[in-house]
């Protein structure tokens, strides 16, 4: 998927103006959940997502969801990550 595909994604189920971020290599965030839903396109670099049962690793061009009141951790990879994300409020 490209950006200008995430971005009419995310108008088209109704996720909020999507946002840009980039992430040092290595930058790791605990264990945490969010309460909204949150969809995430990588652009360059990558980013490993750890549900404990599963794990997303994304590179650029892959896009992932996190659905909310799931713990996670995400971890950009050692290039780091430059990526565009998106928040919904639960249906």
């Amino acid at each position: 998927m490209n950006e200008p595909e995430f971005r009419a994604y995310a108008e088209a189920e109704e996720f909020r103006e999507p946002e840009t971020r980039i992430h040092p290599p290595h930058k790791f965030f605990d264990t945490h959940a969010h309460k909204d839903d949150l969809i995430v396109l990588v652009r360059e670099g990558s980013l490993r997502v750890d549900y404990g049962d599963k794990q997303d690793m994304i590179g650029p061009g892959d896009m992932c969801q996190v659905a909310p009141g799931i713990d996670h951790t995400d971890k950009a990879g050692p290039e780091g990550a430059s990526f565009v994300l998106a928040w919904r409020t639960p249906r």
